[in-house]
């Protein structure tokens, strides 16, 4: 799994719930099952998953929903259906909410605020405070990109590669189609023609899905405006493009919520994501925040992360003297360091 499962990383979530019950992921005796209480030692999902798998048992759910990596009971799902459950999520007094998609031996990944989710044989999409906010209809979907995601529906099953271990989705009827959907869940089709940041796909031009208040533009042109940021991430780019070809564009992928007060910037390249380069910003423009790729690690603050970045950089390129995207970290680092 990409991600280690501890709990549902949200910034600033505890805010949220800090007024209710405390609860806890809680193991049985034997430890083969855990379930969660809350701090008064009331049940409230019981214990009925596997204990093979890790919990931070003395650290507080802080998020609005519950997870589980695995299944209590596997809901049935047709042979070589590609929408198969991959955990389970309650709210916070028990309910359940909703399967997540089975996708890296866990659920699935949260991309631009929405994750898969399985109902019936069919794959939907669920947001962080546990919402259906796109029914399960589909007999497939990729997670959102660009804020497009794309979806199969008439009939689609996993085909596996010879030694049974990875797969793909193959058509299986006349009427098997596929095609682009926003995050509205509406079908989106091509342009006749593409401007420069209209999303390119399969040969195709799809319009520029961004739309930003003047305050979440300036949020945008000033992480575009810090070239440092380019420099840290081409550093290790092996590439013959021209650097320009390959810098970093910034778009806001999720806007601040009650459990998640913040907005979440994510960096594109080539208009594909690029999961370590991803900044939660406070409403008021203030607060900037790296946000790392790993649940398991907290955001710190963009200086900090930008000098300890590159410090990283500077060795790279010590030991690395072929690297084709250089820059000069000591001046980077004299501009960036505590003096300032």
């Amino acid at each position: 799994m990409r991600k280690s499962f501890v709990t549902l990383s949200l910034l600033c979530a505890t805010a949220v719930v800090s007024a209710q019950d405390k609860l806890y992921y809680f193991p049985t005796a034997d430890s083969s099952k855990v379930g969660v209480k809350n701090d008064q030692g009331k049940i409230i999902v019981p214990a009925k998953f596997s204990g093979a798998i890790n919990y931070a048992f003395d650290q507080p759910i802080t998020g609005p929903t519950i997870e589980f990596p695995d299944v209590s009971v596997s809901p049935k799902t047709p042979k070589l259906c590609p929408a198969v459950a991959g955990g389970e999520v309650y709210d916070r007094t028990g309910r359940f909410l909703y399967y997540p998609l089975s996708y890296d031996n866990g659920p699935d990944y949260w991309e631009e605020g929405l994750r898969r989710y399985v109902a019936n044989g069919k794959v939907g999409f669920a947001d962080k405070s546990g919402n259906k906010v796109l029914p399960a209809k589909w007999d497939f979907a990729s997670p959102f990109n660009y804020g497009y995601a794309v979806v199969y529906e008439g009939g689609w099953v996993k085909h596996y590669d010879s030694g049974g271990e990875h797969w793909w989705i193959d058509a299986v009827s006349k009427k098997s189609v596929c095609y682009l959907i926003n995050k509205k869940g509406e079908r989106v089709n091509p342009l006749p023609a593409g401007q420069a940041k209209d999303y390119k796909y399969e040969g195709a031009y799809y319009p520029y899905p961004f739309r930003y208040s003047v305050g979440e533009q300036q949020i945008i042109d000033s992480l575009q405006r810090l070239e440092v940021i380019n420099d840290i991430h081409l550093v290790n780019v092996y590439n013959d493009a021209p650097r320009k070809d390959l810098l970093l564009q910034f778009e806001i992928t999720e806007r601040p919520t009650r459990d998640f007060p913040y907005y979440t910037v994510q960096g594109f390249s080539r208009q594909q994501r690029e999961d370590r380069i991803q900044f939660i910003v406070s409403p008021d423009g203030k607060n900037y925040r790296y946000q790392p790729w790993s649940d398991g690690e907290e955001p710190v603050p963009l200086r900090q992360w930008i000098i300890e970045e590159l410090k990283t950089a500077k060795d790279f390129m010590q030991e690395h003297t072929d690297t084709p995207f250089r820059f000069d970290a000591d001046a980077r680092l004299k501009e960036w360091g505590p003096s300032n």
